[in-house]
């Protein structure tokens, strides 16, 4: 398995990225990883194989925004139990406040961090919608992708077809 580093070439490689990304600016109101900065430099916000939507600062949808989709799930997670969540990712003592949103699937699963440690260093927790189930990956935003794309990492809730066996990226159709 690549690292952070060497997991962007790879996902290059697989899947193609946009000639020219739609692109927010950062503005530092939100730590994001370096890697993830360099997957939306590469990809921009948009649509990996249809299903997994990745989120930049500033983006010019809401529905897209890292700090925007972040606040609004940690509102909806302060209200809830999260015991079946809580379970699955074993090691995280997970609080809403610990989490940052950096994407969505098309049915409403959550991807993001669990902010503990350094930046490079926080895993990613896939969490079902509504909160029912979750997955955690060890790995970076851009690996988590590569490793989703590539069958490295299966999800139990996500669709059967996921992923095509030659995964796309599309960009903001919102933006």
């Amino acid at each position: 398995m690549e690292n952070a580093e060497t997991a962007l070439p790879v996902l290059k490689s697989l899947c193609l990225p946009p000639a020219h990304p739609a692109l927010g600016r950062s503005t530092g109101s939100i730590t994001v990883p370096a890697s993830h900065e360099a997957l939306v430099g590469a990809y921009g916000t948009g649509c990996f194989d249809e299903f997994i939507w990745i989120f930049t600062e500033n983006s010019p949808t809401a529905r897209l925004d890292i700090a925007e989709r972040t606040g609004e799930l940690r509102t909806i997670l302060r209200s809830k139990e999260l015991i079946a969540v809580r379970h699955d990712l074993g090691d995280h003592e997970l609080h809403a406040s610990d989490l940052v949103q950096w994407g969505v699937t098309d049915n409403a699963d959550v991807l993001a961090w669990i902010t503990r440690g350094k930046p490079e260093e926080w895993p990613t927790a896939i969490i079902q919608a509504g909160q029912l189930r979750a997955v955690a990956s060890p790995r970076s935003s851009t690996a988590t992708i590569l490793d989703l794309l590539t069958r490295s990492t299966i999800v139990p809730f996500f669709p059967p077809d996921f992923p095509g066996d030659q995964p796309e990226f599309a960009t903001n159709p919102y933006g």
